[in-house]
């Protein structure tokens, strides 16, 4: 990325098949950037081959370090605001449980008009910060176990997407994990999530929790629209949560010109 000229024009980087175990920086760009990994199907993240790992909790961090905790621990840390597409790219923070100070981030968010296309993130504790900005995660893989969706000040859109909960790195298979985990929960005051699609029976019948015993929830969105599977049963939501009377489209996330925007490419979506 250091080499890369800051121009206006467009740049592609193409990555080779491999395991490259570093962090990895994008600054801010004076023009829009497309990262290819390699691949024999750009349309799934099942054959994917390039992946960046980078092992870092934030209790590797000095802790008179206050502020930035989760970006400079991330394993992709993504600050330009001209638009970036990513396709095909493995990235993982195998850091695993840690009992204090365990967040582990894999993919960093910082800026606006970012699209993911057959990506897989994978890590334990806050694998994907969406922190800010317009952001689109299409056909691709998120796994973790603590928090690991999670963002303050984007509006982010899933397309497609297999988002897996696993404890201590194994998989939930079978009937083992009914009821053991929950759509999420509101980490300030005005969170908002609405999940529209399919529940496995993995998710407790409550789906929502509160943050701590004081979580104030009155300006909470969490909603659902017309979800199928056995996890989609109503009886036992929260009383903070709710269901819509019609689906959430996405330009009503990502807006009404998204089809004519660069970093959207309509092939996923």
């Amino acid at each position: 990325m250091a080499y890369l000229p800051n121009t206006t024009v467009e740049h592609t980087i193409f990555v080779f098949p491999g395991v490259y175990q570093e962090q990895v920086l994008i600054p801010k760009l004076a023009g829009p950037l497309v990262v290819q990994g390699y691949t024999c199907d750009t349309t799934s993240y099942s054959n994917n081959t390039v992946t960046i790992t980078h092992t870092m909790a934030q209790r590797d961090l000095p802790l008179e370090i206050k502020n930035g905790r989760n970006d400079l621990i991330s394993t992709m840390r993504l600050k330009s605001r001209s638009g970036v597409k990513i396709y095909n790219m493995n990235v993982a923070n195998p850091a695993g449980p840690i009992d204090h100070l365990g967040q582990a981030v894999a993919v960093y968010v910082d800026a606006t008009n970012y699209g993911f296309y057959g990506c897989n993130f994978t890590g334990y504790q806050d694998t994907l910060c969406a922190h800010r900005g317009r952001q689109l995660y299409a056909r691709s893989f998120i796994s973790g176990a603590v928090d690991f969706i999670f963002g303050m000040r984007a509006k982010a859109w899933f397309e497609s997407c297999d988002i897996e909960i696993r404890f201590n790195r194994a998989r939930v298979l079978g009937s083992s994990g009914n009821g053991s985990t929950y759509l999420g929960r509101p980490w300030r005051p005005y969170a908002r999530v609405v999940w529209q699609k399919q529940l496995s029976d993995v998710a407790n019948p409550k789906r929502w929790s509160t943050w701590n015993d004081n979580n104030n929830t009155a300006n909470v969105y969490f909603n659902e629209f017309n979800n199928s599977g056995p996890g989609s049963v109503t009886g036992q939501r929260v009383p903070f949560s709710g269901q819509l009377s019609a689906s959430v489209a996405i330009t009503e996330i990502l807006g009404a010109t998204l089809e004519s925007e660069w970093w959207i490419d309509t092939d996923f979506i």
